[in-house]
């Protein structure tokens, strides 16, 4: 790595779900670009695991055990990086999972848990920070939520408002904060090769759909977020880029 041109150097970025997936491997390559990382996510284990390696990689990153569903484990998450770290530049909200059910199975329950998990967790970790953003003169938010938010699926009713409502809402904050030199910008992957569905018998079938004929890697997307919460895109805000292999350009 060469830490003279890092892109990320000095810089404090926070990434919720950052255990596994796309939000494992943007923390990775965060710490190689030199950002001092706080990995968020609800295994211990696992979270561990990946701070170790990136300081065995001569990185610097903590873990803090967080349930991204519950107000005071997001409290806690925002002050340990600013006991540790003294500030947050970045701040990438990843946390969140599907639902596939037809929409007239759809219950108060399933509402309530998803509601909270991919839209609240986004809203109120945007709040959390952005005050010390502000007192900064600077940061750079990245809300990962997907291509979801703007195709239609059949089973995706709910997972899809979740996901569109954080789109629009991240163009409202951009909005309100631009003239506070805080940027926000939104990722929109597609379909992304991981371990919960390595061994589905329909991802072959999935792959063959996409105009790019293979489904994404948690790295190609990690690049993707490195780019918008980096300088290389300084002029970009209230923006969205799709990352799915052409379905919805094409």
């Amino acid at each position: 790595m060469d830490r003279v041109n890092q892109k990320l150097k000095n810089k404090v970025a926070i990434i919720t779900g950052s255990t596994s997936g796309i939000g494992e491997q943007t923390a990775k390559l965060f710490a190689r670009e030199g950002a001092k990382v706080v990995i968020v996510g609800r295994r211990q284990e696992r979270g561990e695991s990946v701070v170790n390696e990136i300081r065995q990689n001569g990185g610097e990153a903590i873990f803090v055990k967080t349930d991204v569903t519950n107000e005071m484990d997001l409290t806690n998450m925002v002050n340990k990086t600013i006991g540790t770290f003294q500030k947050v530049d970045i701040l990438v909200n990843n946390a969140g999972n599907l639902i596939q059910k037809p929409f007239s199975e759809l219950t108060s329950e399933d509402w309530d848990h998803y509601v909270r998990l991919n839209s609240y967790s986004y809203f109120r970790a945007m709040q959390l920070v952005l005050p010390h953003m502000v007192s900064q003169e600077s940061g750079s938010i990245v809300n990962i939520t997907s291509a979801a938010a703007i195709n239609v699926r059949k089973t995706h009713a709910l997972y899809s408002f979740t996901k569109a409502g954080i789109t629009h809402m991240s163009k409202i904050v951009a909005a309100e904060y631009a003239d506070k030199g805080i940027r926000v910008n939104c990722l929109l992957p597609g379909v992304v090769y991981t371990e919960m569905i390595a061994d589905n018998p329909r991802t072959p079938e999935v792959a063959r759909g996409i105009p790019l004929g293979r489904m994404s890697t948690p790295e190609e997307q990690a690049r993707s977020v490195l780019y918008l919460a980096s300088e290389d895109s300084s002029f970009m805000t209230g923006s969205s880029i799709v990352t799915d292999g052409g379905v919805t350009g094409i």
